[in-house]
């Protein structure tokens, strides 16, 4: 399988501390043994994971389970809530696991485990031209431009760097071995993902978090989410639609893809006015993926959608 891996870091910067070595050497070794295991039973291990992380973080799981509340309304039962809560915890476990057991994914298993035909879809729309794939903060959302990618369909990621520069490194290279691009955030991302685009390339993003600075105000959720204005904005620097697309689990090993029509831009707006029509757009859809089934939403999110950019603590 060709390698399509983008690695901009200099090792001879790095600086590793005594609790980057220790997250590091535990995620290879867990990676070791995810891989190693069969899949149920390596889900099975996140599951466990799950659970004991779920008791033991319940300042967290107390702040979802009000984004949870206040999203979906007070008529939603408090055994409802804790439901959604933990399922969607779980569901992040899982997806931990599954990207840890990349190196293993083929063409062949993602048939198996997931449905495909808007993947085909996907390939004709794009008829060998460029696209903005948005995917929401559901399923497994790593999982989406992976499969496609083994789909035939070319798509590159642009990831924020973790704070552990180990774990960062390993974690991108278990996408790259699918092919997947991984290019870092900074301040050559645009010219890349410019030139991705005018290539062929589909552009995964996850438009659903908080802008730290410069967000465009957007409805969702009952409230304004101030979001980063990338999605809209590459679509129209490279004349390329956005194609909103949907990814949730079904059971433990069982993937879900939808896609929605393309969105377009229109030259014939003003900038702003075209970026603001195509994310409300986006949101809109994902407004009603995420009420629809609540518990496919990664509520635990730092960079919570709704709130105030000034309040922004780092994820």
């Amino acid at each position: 399988m060709q390698l399509r891996f983008v690695f901009f870091y200099d090792p001879a910067e790095m600086r590793y501390r005594p609790k980057h070595i220790l997250e590091y050497g535990a995620l290879r070794t867990l990676g070791f043994l995810v891989r190693w295991m069969p899949h149920r039973m390596a889900l099975g291990t996140g599951w466990v994971v799950a659970a004991i992380s779920f008791f033991l973080i319940r300042f967290r799981v107390h702040a979802a389970q009000s984004r949870i509340r206040h999203v979906l309304g007070d008529d939603i039962p408090d055994r409802e809530i804790r439901r959604i809560a933990w399922i969607s915890f779980r569901n992040l476990c899982f997806n931990v696991i599954e990207i840890l057991r990349m190196p293993r994914l083929t063409s062949k298993r993602i048939s198996a485990i997931a449905e495909v035909e808007d993947f085909h879809r996907l390939k004709e729309l794009m008829g060998g031209k460029g696209a903005v794939l948005a995917v929401p903060h559901m399923g497994n959302w790593d999982m989406a431009g992976v499969a496609a990618e083994m789909m035939g369909i070319p798509v590159f990621f642009m990831a924020r760097r973790q704070k552990n520069p180990l774990v960062d490194a390993y974690l991108n290279r278990m996408r790259g071995v699918t092919g997947v691009e991984t290019i870092p955030t900074d301040s050559r991302s645009l010219r890349v993902i410019l030139k991705n685009l005018k290539e062929g390339k589909a552009f995964a993003i996850l438009p659903d978090v908080r802008a730290r600075t410069g967000g465009v105000p957007i409805r969702f959720f009952n409230g304004t989410a101030y979001l980063p204005p990338g999605m809209a904005l590459f679509a129209r620097h490279a004349g390329v639609p956005v194609i909103p697309a949907v990814l949730t689990r079904s059971g433990w090993t069982r993937h879900q893809w939808r896609m929605h029509d393309p969105i377009y831009p229109d030259p014939a707006q003003t900038k702003e006015n075209d970026e603001v029509r195509m994310m409300q757009e986006v949101m809109n859809l994902f407004d009603i993926a995420v009420r629809k089934q609540p518990e496919q939403y990664f509520w635990y999110n730092k960079r919570w959608i709704l709130d105030p950019p000034d309040t922004h603590q780092s994820a």
